[in-house]
């Protein structure tokens, strides 16, 4: 298909073809949206490290490539662009908000408002010691710090304390400020082992 093709040059996806035209682009975003609307048509998919968004700001100008993306995107029908751009190319985010603002305001598939993605973002990207960056952890919500994130399985306070960025002030702060985390998490636990608990007494009535 014209979303899995891959250049004959490059081996990129078409979209990130370095000789794209407006025409082209538009043909391979409309075909994406009508096989893939939940991933945007491929919109925010990274080859070499640039987004097909990116791509095309940089190959066909960002007011051409922006016609494309209303014309087979269209702003005002709860597209969660805003939150897929905050998750893999943040600095595209203030250039589509000219055109859809009204997405600010919805949650994507996952139930998370814009700013909970930026959050999560955030701390998975790593390098925000809480004593340079204390506004981005005062800043947040109750519910940017009780969401998991989707993406990594983890609480904002796990991620703060996972790899090699382990930042005991940020999880200190982000415990103190929800501390019902911890019995969210101590209640699941306490129900998976309730539910293998049962599966095994099953399984040895069914041996006998």
């Amino acid at each position: 298909s014209l979303i899995t093709a891959r250049c004959l040059y490059s081996e990129g996806p078409l979209l990130h073809h370095d000789e794209l035209t407006e025409n082209t682009f538009e043909m391979i975003l409309k075909a994406g949206m009508e096989h893939f609307p939940e991933n945007l048509g491929c919109l925010f998919r990274k080859f070499n490290g640039k987004t097909a968004c990116q791509n095309a700001f940089d190959i066909i100008g960002t007011d051409e490539a922006m016609r494309v993306i209303c014309r087979c995107i269209p702003p005002g029908e709860n597209h969660p662009i805003l939150h897929m751009a905050a998750e893999a190319d943040p600095h595209l985010e203030d250039t589509l908000m000219n055109y859809y603002r009204d997405e600010a305001f919805i949650r994507d598939a996952t139930g998370r408002t814009l700013s909970q993605v930026q959050f999560h973002y955030t701390l998975r990207k790593g390098n925000i010691p809480f004593s340079t960056t204390a506004s981005v952890f005062v800043k947040a919500t109750d519910d940017h710090i009780e969401a998991k994130d989707p993406r990594s399985g983890l609480y904002p306070f796990m991620l703060a304390a996972s790899e090699n960025r382990s930042d005991l002030d940020a999880v200190n702060y982000l415990l103190r400020r929800c501390p019902k985390v911890l019995v969210d998490i101590k209640n699941t636990d306490t129900g998976k082992h309730r539910a293998e608990g049962l599966c095994g007494q099953r399984r040895r009535k069914k041996q006998r």
